[in-house]
């Protein structure tokens, strides 16, 4: 990618023929983020399978690990949006995001250089993060595939940036790109408990990103001994492009915002029953029961609702609300497996 190819010299129009062999400015292939970022992933997952079980995917070590839930980012755990992109669900998961970054990491770092693709990669994994959040706020989400998509729009951008220095060859990498972002984005429509949201997100941040610090390049003459020459040189640096990162930033922020004022009552329920299971652990009963209390008004159908309350009710001494708290929520959707044992548990053991 940092050279030019030339299939047919003969047919080479004059405006498209920059030197031969000459590698871009910036692009001298040296990557490091890259590595880097593929050591994290993999040293992160590996660290996942020691507390929680060769791979395993529990939900429980995904959560205490940082991967985005919208009920707990509603409470102010923001920092989700961050972690949950070097997170993987399993080891396929992993592998499929490491491949993908070896193969487009390398090339976006080696034209864009180590500081401009480490901003790219990671406004591109929290803007991947904050689409999801605000199409899926009751879903457990993981994976760096946000990111990944984003140095994918980051490359689309560069070739589109620098379409009529680099001629025919840009435009078919620009091409070649869109059809691969597009392949991506069909299948994640087509396979179930994949996020397209943030894989849309991604996408849309790598590129505007991409397209605001892209290196520019032009044409230049030059003297040599048989006369003049051109050869492809950097324009002038970035200079106000620069803002964009601040202001891309903002904007990712309003958007988070924005979300958490657009809460359903049902997933406002879901955020009391989190905050009255922590109070609850913390040892304070009567103000995890006023969030419980809270929890079950805004939403009468919720099984975790009722089973954390009835928790409450178990620890206070209230035995008869208890069993009725308990045994709504058996009846009701919203428990998993293990919920439904502790409940089980709890109403066989009152008195």
């Amino acid at each position: 990618m940092h050279q030019f190819e030339h299939d047919d010299p003969q047919r080479e129009s004059e405006q498209e023929r920059p030197t031969r062999g000459f590698t871009l400015p910036g692009a001298d292939g040296r990557v490091v983020i890259t590595w880097l970022l593929l050591a994290i992933n993999i040293l992160v997952w590996l660290f996942m399978q020691l507390v929680g079980g060769f791979l395993n995917q529990d939900v429980d070590v995904l959560l205490r690990f940082g991967a985005m839930f919208g009920p707990l980012i509603a409470t102010g755990e923001y920092w989700r949006l961050f972690t949950a992109m070097f997170l993987h669900a399993n080891l396929l998961h992993l592998f499929f995001n490491c491949f993908a970054l070896f193969i487009f990491g390398r090339l976006v770092e080696g034209v864009y250089g180590h500081t401009r693709f480490t901003i790219i990669y990671l406004l591109a994994g929290l803007a991947g993060g904050v689409l999801s959040y605000m199409f899926n706020k009751t879903a457990i989400a993981v994976g760096a595939s946000g990111a990944i998509f984003g140095i994918l729009g980051a490359l689309a951008a560069y070739f589109l940036a620098n379409r009529d220095t680099l001629g025919e060859m840009g435009r078919r990498n620009l091409t070649g790109l869109a059809a691969i972002a597009a392949i991506n984005l069909a299948i994640g429509l087509l396979i179930p408990n994949i996020d397209n949201w943030a894989h849309f997100g991604g996408l849309a941040g790598g590129f505007i990103m991409g397209l605001a610090l892209a290196p520019r390049y032009t044409y230049e003459l030059i003297a040599t001994p048989l006369g003049f020459t051109r050869r492809i040189a950097s324009q002038s640096p970035i200079g106000m492009r620069w803002f964009a990162i601040p202001a891309f930033v903002v904007l990712l922020g309003v958007l988070i915002w924005y979300i958490g004022t657009d809460v359903s009552e049902a997933q406002q329920s879901q955020i009391l029953v989190i905050r009255a299971e922590r109070l609850l652990q913390d040892g304070n009963a009567m103000g995890a029961l006023e969030h419980a209390d809270r929890a079950v008004e805004l939403d009468s159908l919720s099984g975790q609702a009722f089973y954390t309350r009835g928790k409450i009710m178990a620890r206070i001494g209230s035995t008869d609300r208890a069993k009725a708290d308990l045994s709504a929520s058996l009846r009701l959707p919203g428990l998993n497996q293990n919920q439904r044992q502790d409940a089980i548990s709890l109403l066989v053991s009152l008195p």
